[in-house]
């Protein structure tokens, strides 16, 4: 496992930003860049937040998709509870079997500049709090990749916006999720997902989606 955090990407980001991201790097100066939070129309239908930065904290995507026919059954979208698992096949075609089993919010006493929460404490941005998601997490399918190339873990506060994995990508959870190089088929880890929402939020629910939310996981 690397001891730096990564940034949580799903796709391919601009030139430009991405020059940026290799010079900071190349001087020692950043681990990663915070992105804002999805803003939906509607914040019970939540909107893909478009191209965004990549780094090479972990490991690229695979060149070739996985099947589009999930090789093991899948569950049908909709509302669960802390606990139960579903079995997830992504637009990329990897297959992830996933069991939320709790949030922490607030999360600020927890999260680090760095992975291992061993590094210096993180800092919410003013007006933010972070709020964390404890989950395992298995490949159940057949192609070795990433679950932040390919699923989006988002906190929707009731009413509000939701709030993706790239929210708070200056910070790290204990036990990050994005401190982790790839997951090949069979590789199962508890984990956490880290996020930033505003101060004054309320709570809410998790969603997890494999396809830029044309279906949505509830957890809550």
């Amino acid at each position: 496992m690397p001891g730096h955090l990564s940034t949580r990407p799903r796709r391919r980001g601009s030139s430009r930003l991405g020059a940026a991201l290799v010079v900071a790097a190349s001087l020692g100066l950043v681990a990663c860049v915070a992105m804002p939070p999805s803003v939906p129309a509607d914040p019970d239908i939540p909107q893909s937040q478009g191209p965004l930065p990549t780094m090479t904290d972990i490991a690229p995507p695979p060149v070739t998709n996985g099947p589009t026919d999930p090789p093991v059954p899948t569950t049908a979208p909709g509302d669960f509870g802390y606990g139960q698992t579903v079995t997830i096949h992504s637009q990329r075609g990897s297959t992830w079997e996933i069991t939320p089993l709790g949030s922490i919010d607030p999360a600020d006493s927890i999260a680090t500049e760095g992975c291992g929460g061993t590094g210096p404490a993180a800092t919410p941005r003013s007006g933010s709090r972070f709020v964390v998601l404890e989950l395992e997490i298995a490949n159940v399918g057949v192609i070795t990749t990433h679950p932040m190339h390919d699923l989006t873990f988002g906190y929707q506060p009731d009413g509000g916006p939701v709030a993706d994995q790239n929210s708070a990508s200056t910070a790290a959870s204990p036990n990050d999720l994005g401190c982790i190089w790839e997951f090949a088929p069979g590789d199962r880890e508890r984990v956490q997902v880290i996020v930033s929402v505003r101060a004054d939020d309320p709570t809410g629910t998790w969603v997890i989606t494999g396809d830029d939310f044309a279906t949505t996981y509830r957890f809550g």
